[in-house]
């Protein structure tokens, strides 16, 4: 048996592998209507491949109740005083403390980007100012309402 052909298949399987993100897509709003994100950011997609309009700002953080990064789809509406967002999909996404990182969300939002044909950028001070945020304020809201 020659194993130095049998070897070369498996390792370009393990290379494409290696290449592909480990995400997988969300659950149905009906079975989780909210989610609860720490060291949260918020991304705009500034150019989209195909439907540009499903797009714009996108939150992205570590979501608690899950234990992995999570990115939300397009944010619609946004409560500044309880840090509360409702996205395209009907989902409610609680902000919870200040701004941060995380590596998972960020491992997350690469994937998501990729699958998406999306380029996005950091637009979080942005948004901070948009809606006139007061991270005072929200160091004071360390807990899902």
């Amino acid at each position: 048996m020659n194993t130095k052909k049998s070897v070369e298949p498996l390792s370009s399987l393990a290379s494409v592998l290696a290449s592909i993100p480990n995400i997988w897509n969300a659950t149905t709003v009906e079975s989780e209507p909210q989610k609860w994100l720490e060291n949260w950011q918020v991304y705009k997609v500034v150019d989209a491949k195909i439907q540009p309009g499903v797009f714009g700002y996108h939150f992205v953080g570590f979501d608690v109740q899950g234990g992995h990064g999570a990115v939300s789809s397009k944010v619609g509406q946004f409560d500044p005083k309880k840090m509360c967002g409702i996205t395209s999909s009907g989902r409610i996404y609680q902000l919870i403390g200040i701004p941060g990182t995380d590596p998972d969300a960020q491992y997350t939002l690469d994937g998501w980007a990729a699958a998406n044909q999306v380029t996005v950028k950091d637009a979080t001070e942005e948004f901070i100012q948009h809606y006139g945020i007061s991270l005072d304020q929200v160091r004071a809201l360390n807990r899902p309402l």
